[in-house]
């Protein structure tokens, strides 16, 4: 893979006010969603880090790291981190399977004024499932939705970051799509699991 490391130093910087703000926000929905869980299970849904999400996105903004303002998360579940990403001016897409939490997503923004999208679809690009390496089966691959790049007309290769939070045992596979998929310079940053946020750029 043509994927370089980049070290990430400063993710204990005091956030930004608005994205303090919008952390609070998303937080109270999420908790609202839980206490009513049983009325809509969703045993995909896993949250990452925020915090620590937003520090690494912060990072990346501050140094110029972005060689452009297209973002793009996968699987944006309330688009917590596609919503950090609109507030620090990228241009932020959040692809999404489920239609309820699309749904919530955009009413989340809109309603704290965040300018983000929301795509209903697959966050794979059409073909990506050849690169699968595992013989077991990776949770990406269960979502049977087209593309949601086609029907946008923007092929992953627009996009200057791509955040992901891997299911255990996808952060390999995750990698090979981006290096397959993405633009040179493009960045990905993935969080793995507490206190660990790797950031890629693809060479």
């Amino acid at each position: 893979m043509a994927l370089r490391e980049i070290e990430l130093t400063n993710l204990q910087d005091e956030l930004p006010t608005q994205v303090s703000h919008w952390l609070v926000a998303a937080r109270r929905r999420i908790e609202r969603y839980w206490d009513q869980f049983s009325e809509k299970p969703l045993p995909q849904y896993i949250e990452c880090d925020f915090d620590l999400v937003a520090a690494a996105l912060v990072e990346c903004v501050s140094r110029d790291w972005i060689d452009g303002r297209l973002f793009v998360e996968w699987g944006c579940g309330f688009a917590v981190v596609t919503g950090i990403a609109g507030i620090l001016g990228l241009d932020a897409v959040g692809v999404e399977a489920e239609e309820f939490l699309c749904a919530e997503g955009r009413k989340l923004l809109s309603r704290h004024g965040v300018d983000a999208e929301i795509w209903n679809g697959n966050f794979l690009p059409a073909g990506a499932s050849r690169l699968a390496e595992d013989t077991d089966p990776l949770v990406s691959l269960t979502h049977e939705l087209e593309p949601a790049y086609d029907r946008y007309d923007m092929p992953l290769a627009d996009f200057a970051i791509v955040f992901a939070y891997p299911w255990p045992g996808e952060e390999h596979f995750l990698r090979l799509v981006f290096d397959r998929y993405a633009r040179r310079d493009a960045l990905l940053l993935m969080y793995r699991g507490p206190y660990q946020i790797e950031l890629y750029r693809k060479r």
